[in-house]
């Protein structure tokens, strides 16, 4: 038994079955029918049973009974099994509420009623079984209204309990409570409905039946009379004038109040009559409760119930489980258990449910079936050899005659069964021989490796062999399939330990046994590696080749038995060492170079990896480390070990400035102690004012800052050794400040790019005054000017002690004046006071400029020097920089910005970074931006006057240094600022800076439509003329002069591009994708053009390592348009016109040289170039050369890398 509505994994019980045979192992399953759900599980080595389903006894699931049927299998050869069938029960919980008849109850009292008397009956019905359906009814005492009635705990009659004290038309309004209760009386499931009592008047009656059906009605479940009267009701309207009632048959909200209309009220004047709506199912409802209303004029009902009970027939015929076989072992004696038939019937009462079993065939003096049970035994003893299976037909019928056939016979079915009959293990295994043997197995075998499979015969179909080594396996050698027989290698063999086994074998079925004798041999390989002898470590001096073997290494063959054979051994080293080692056949180990002690780049020992390899160098090897080392000589000068700088302050009288210290990378006897002296080479201003006593540097004068802030001093320092060493270090010495000079008035200038107008409290530069001392700035104190303090305060902060502006967060866009009062005070003079202006220009820069930037990587230039003002010019290379840009867009400066000035440091050393924008309205695109600036490389160069490393900086341009495979460039932008801090000016920029990832550029993932485009239902609803998904322009024309430059591709893994060509001429250049200029400072050379010659496609490319040309060489109709895709991969290039896939029309090459990728940081350009392409060409020695022709006709729908690229507004 089960309850309903337990959760998954609920145990049910646990079958065990029995097996005579101790070393059978069980394993349970259940039998289940095609398609049927899981409603259980089984584990199949315990037999535990639990729930996969959660079950529901009520309306409308009624799963009240289930039946299950498990199989016991064991694990003999062949596999016998039994099974069982048992039923589940599943018991009803209290888990559902009672059900109110009605949704609410309206209902009528005359204004004269009497108390006690009946004002209606308050129904509900529950789907639960026995006493969990049991309901009982109470009012709620919610409002003074329920004091007016009472109800019967009981049936829910509701009663008048005092007279009625309202008017007619007015109501009562009370709430009843139905509930059903646990064995100890508390409440566990309960439901509520509203009650309105109407007050009428006291003559206006309501009606009243004349006729009812006061005994319950009785049904057969197979009546199937729909147009017989069950039942009629009559009744008088009480209104003389207005005899005519209606009468409605109740819909409850359960089955058992109708609520499906199995039942159905037809009226005929003042006469109701019930009818069967539907078919009856005695298992699915067993009594039905019908409410009957009648309504008069005035509205006032009354009402009556009906009672209908359904009678069980016996409708349902009996079914078989799933199980249709069993089986008995032979030469059992009869009455033997053979298996267990099941068939279950699902009528609802005895005897209709009940099924007996009996056999029909010829068959029936074999076998023996219980009637009751459906166990079959045997009747006889059976021979497998006469016959080794039978079929029964075995007949189950229920207990009463049946509903469905009128022949006064029960229900039944029939289904055929199959008996086998199984062998019995009565005969011993034999092995077919009684002497196996296996020779040449090497020693090297594999482990795991099959040798010979053994074969035993057993005249039994049952038994089953199992095989086992039980002597001779020295050391689990081998390994034997229990089940097969073959025999494997467990374990290494090593031929040198043993050399043959001498295996014993066992079959055994269980019962009987028999064994054979298996021999192994083995077979000597080449499996042991050579060993050295006599090693040792060897003593050199230091930068000599000694003439004949360092010394002779030795190393022998363990596989060779004889020791004074030739042991075939070969010596090998590490490639790394081919220019310092060499070593013969015979093990003669020289030098080849001189071998150096000291450092960096030498060591006191040197160590040497030697390999020995038998079998002429074709076998296995050994290696062996061989130390040399070195004697020191003295082949290295001292160097000076003092910390640098050395500082001396200035205004200091002559005297000891510092004790000389020195190391020398030579041994202690070749080192100290050493001798320090000033280079006799050196300038005289140093000899006049430095001067050298033993390890002492002295100053001859008195220095001061001003006039030199820094001398290097050039100091000769000699060993000890034999023959000693010397060489002269540089002493940086730099001349402390002291404060000995007066400020004067100063004046700076700071710029500050606030990006977004976002930009954090930062600071943007320090107050300026014109000292000559640098090191004061503990003797100064900074102030604000009080008569513009307060204009200034709300937007900067000033550090009295350092003289650092700070910019707070918010500050607008402007020009900002600041001025200060700076207070200095020295022993050299007396405190004094002067001012000090600072003007600020700020401006915000919007997040657009930076995304649209063009940037420049100079080379050989600090970010300080680049935003100071150069010496002997009026201008900042800063400023040049930006009219430079200005001209060549032909844009006034004020629409140029310079926002970003960054100092880069990477594995090709440090370079500055500058990022700018420009804007006639709105910005310029960057590939504008970068196409014409490094289009004029040379000027641009010429108005800085720096070095430019690349105009568009891409991280990607050198193949393999970021991104071994696929490379795209990220810009990085963040509103705290970066700063450059000079004395007279400062400058504030934008930390943008770009980055390589390395993945492939995909397209953007939101969907942004293009042109005036908007989006509708996540698609671009575009302007008439624009077609593409994002309301891209997909065509442009072009006359043979022109070109569009377009943004730039990225290396990809495999990189697709496509266009679509309507040629107006033969020739002209329809793509190029390459350098603008020739920079010898970035050595990338790498292109890509399609071009037409004649009418048909051809495709330049060239990865930096060599150019190839592919030329389409299929005609197609001329006058129509054609497609071209390129596909770029690692090892091959592809060029496919108009999507044919035939050899005749597909282009392949592979790329020259090992470069694998396109690495451009140049524009796209379509329909011609803006470059003389014969002239770089030449400068790049390409092997071919793109023609300099423009292309005629209209180019659409260039799509790189699924990207559609918008060709209406072209850079240029």
């Amino acid at each position: 038994m089960l309850r309903e509505e337990q959760p998954f994994g609920t145990p049910v019980l646990r079958v065990i079955a029995i097996d005579l045979n101790p070393r059978q192992t069980i394993e349970y399953s259940l039998v289940t029918t095609p398609g049927e759900q899981a409603r259980f599980r089984i584990d199949k080595s315990t037999g535990d049973i639990t729930t996969a389903h959660i079950f529901d006894r009520d309306e409308p699931i009624r799963e009240k009974e289930i039946y299950i049927t498990v199989r016991a299998t064991d694990n003999g050869r062949p596999r016998l099994d039994d099974v069982c069938t048992f039923k589940v029960t599943i018991l009803d919980i209290n888990d559902n509420p009672p059900v109110f008849d009605k949704v609410r109850y309206e209902e009528s009292v005359t204004k004269d009623m009497k108390a006690n008397l009946r004002v209606a009956t308050i129904s509900a019905t529950d789907m639960d079984d026995g006493d969990n359906s049991i309901i009982k009814y109470e009012i709620v005492q919610q409002n003074p209204d329920s004091s007016y009635f009472k109800i019967n705990e009981n049936n829910g009659l509701l009663t008048l309990t005092k007279p009625v004290d309202r008017s007619p038309g007015q109501y009562y309004s009370i709430r009843v409570r139905a509930y059903n209760v646990d064995p100890q009386g508390e409440a566990v499931q309960d439901a509520e409905v509203d009650v309105k009592v109407r007050v009428v008047e006291s003559n206006k009656l309501p009606p009243y039946f004349t006729r009812v059906q006061a005994a319950a009605l009785v049904l057969n479940e197979t009546f199937k009379n729909y147009t017989e009267s069950l039942a009629e009701f009559e009744a008088e309207s009480n209104i003389p004038e207005k005899p005519e009632v209606i009468f409605e048959l109740i819909q409850g909200r359960a089955e058992q109040t109708n609520s499906k209309n199995t039942f159905l009220l037809e009226q005929i004047n003042n006469t109701a009559s019930i009818k069967l709506g539907k078919t009856l199912d005695y298992e699915t409802v067993t009594e039905y409760t019908l409410t009957v209303s009648v309504k008069n004029s005035y509205n006032n009902v009354v009402e009556t119930v009906l009672k209908i009970k359904v009678l069980d027939e016996n409708d349902i015929i009996p079914v078989f489980t799933e199980v249709t076989s069993g089986t008995i072992p032979e030469n059992e004696p009869p009455g033997t258990p053979v298996m267990q038939v099941r068939a279950y019937d699902l009528d609802g009462t005895p005897a209709n449910n009940i099924v007996s079993y009996r056999i029909e065939d010829e068959n029936q003096q074999l076998f023996h079936i219980d009637s009751r049970t459906g166990s079959i035994t045997s009747r006889v003893e059976f021979d497998r050899e006469a016959t080794d299976s039978y079929h029964l037909k075995i007949i189950a019928e229920d207990n009463s005659p049946s509903a469905l056939y009128s022949n006064g016979k029960p229900n039944s079915c029939s289904q055929l069964f199959t008996i086998k009959i199984s062998d019995k293990n009565d005969h011993k295994p034999r092995f077919a021989k009684g002497l196996l043997a296996t020779e040449d197995v090497s020693e090297d075998s594999d482990i795991n490796m099959t040798l010979i499979e053994v074969k035993a015969l057993d005249q039994d179909t049952a038994s089953l062999i199992t095989y086992s080594i039980i002597e001779g396996n020295v050391g689990d050698a081998f390994k034997i399939d229990e089940h097969t027989g073959r025999i494997s290698i467990n374990n290494w063999l090593d031929y040198e330990t043993i050399r043959d086994y001498k295996l014993i074998v066992q079959a055994d079925d269980g019962i009987f046994q028999d064994s054979t004798t298996v021999y192994i041999k083995i077979k000597n390989v080449n499996d042991n590696p050579p060993r050295f002898t006599g090693i040792r470590n060897v003593t050199i001096q230091e930068e000599t080749i000694p003439s004949g073997c360092i010394m002779t290494v030795q190393a022998y063959d363990p596989d060779i038995e004889n020791r004074t054979d030739p042991q075939l051994i070969r010596f090998f080293y590490v490639v790394e060492y081919d220019d310092v080692i060499e070593i013969d056949d015979g093990g003669c180990l020289r030098l080849k170079r001189v071998l150096d002690r000291d450092p960096p780049l030498g060591f006191n020992r040197w160590q040497f990896i030697i390999t020995a390899t038998d079998e002429d160098g074709a076998g296995k090897s050994t290696p062996s480390t061989v130390i040399i080392y070195l004697e020191d000589i003295n082949d290295n000068a001292p160097r000076l070990s003092n910390a640098m700088p050395v500082v001396w302050g200035e205004n200091r009288p002559p005297g000891l400035i510092v004790r000389l210290t020195a190391e020398d990378v030579d041994d202690a006897q070749n080192g100290p102690p050493f001798h320090f002296s000033i280079d006799s080479n050196a300038p005289d201003e140093i000899k006049e004012r430095f001067q050298v006593q033993n390890d002492e540097l002295y100053a001859l004068v008195e220095f001061d800052r001003e006039e030199q802030k820094e001398y290097r001093v050039p100091i000769r320092i000699s060993d000890s050794g034999e023959e000693p060493m010397s060489d002269v270090s540089i002493l940086q010495l730099v001349i402390g400040d002291d404060n000995d000079n007066e400020m004067r008035p100063g004046e700076s200038r700071i710029f500050v790019y606030n990006y977004k107008g976002e930009s954090p409290n930062t600071e943007v530069g320090r107050v300026y005054v014109d000292d000559p001392d640098d090191w004061d700035l503990p003797d100064k104190t900074f102030m604000w000017d009080d008569a513009t303090r307060h204009q200034s305060v709300d937007f900067f902060d000033l550090n009295r002690d350092t003289g650092m502006i700070t910019m707070l967060q918010g500050t607008r866009g402007g020009n900002y004046e600041l001025n200060f009062h700076v207070i200095e005070q020295s022993s050299h003079f007396p405190r004094h006071n002067v001012t000090a202006k600072v003007t600020v220009t700020v401006k915000e820069i919007p997040e657009e400029a930076v995304d649209k930037s063009g940037s420049i990587r100079f080379h050989n230039v600090t970010a300080e020097e680049f935003v100071s003002r150069t010496p002997g010019q009026l201008t900042t290379p800063k400023d040049r920089l930006q009219a430079s840009i200005a001209n060549t867009l032909n844009v006034s400066r004020e629409n140029v910005d310079v926002f970003t000035v960054l100092k880069r440091d990477n594995v090709n050393g440090t370079f500055l970074d500058v990022r700018f924008s420009a804007h006639g309205s709105p910005y310029y695109a960057p590939e504008r931006l970068n196409g014409m600036m490094g289009y004029r490389l040379r000027q641009l160069e010429e108005d800085v006057g720096f070095s430019v490393l690349m105009v568009g900086i891409d991280e990607c341009i050198e193949e393999g240094r970021n991104c071994e495979l696929s490379c795209k460039n990220t810009l990085y932008k963040s509103n705290v600022p970066i700063a450059v801090y000079t004395n007279t000016s400062s400058f504030v920029g934008v930390n943008a800076f770009v980055q390589a990832e390395c993945v492939c550029e995909a397209p953007s993932p939101s969907f942004t439509c293009l042109n005036r485009g908007f989006l509708v239902n996540d698609r671009c609803s575009c302007p008439e003329g624009f077609e593409g998904p994002h309301c891209e322009m997909l065509g442009i024309g072009f006359y043979g002069s022109g070109y569009a430059l377009y943004p730039p591709i990225s290396p990809c893994n495999m990189t697709r591009i496509s266009v679509e060509l309507s040629p107006q001429q033969e020739d002209g250049l329809v793509m190029y994708i390459g350098p603008l200029n020739y920079n010898p400072r970035l050595p990338v050379q790498d292109f890509l053009a399609l071009e037409l010659v004649k009418g048909l496609p051809v495709l330049l490319l060239d990865y930096g390592s060599g150019t190839i040309r592919i030329e389409h060489r299929h005609r197609f109709p001329q006058g129509k348009p054609f497609t071209v895709e390129i596909v770029l991969q690692p090892q091959t290039i592809e060029m496919i016109v108009d999507n044919c896939k035939l050899s005749t029309c597909m282009s392949l090459d592979a790329p020259k040289g090992p470069n694998r990728f396109l690495n451009v940081n140049a524009p796209l350009q379509l329909g011609g170039a803006a470059v003389n392409l014969d002239y770089l060409g030449s400068l790049f020695n390409w092997t071919y050369v793109p023609q300099n022709k423009g292309f005629s006709g209209c180019l659409r729908n260039l799509t790189i890398n699924e990207r559609t690229y918008d060709l209406r507004a072209p850079i240029c």
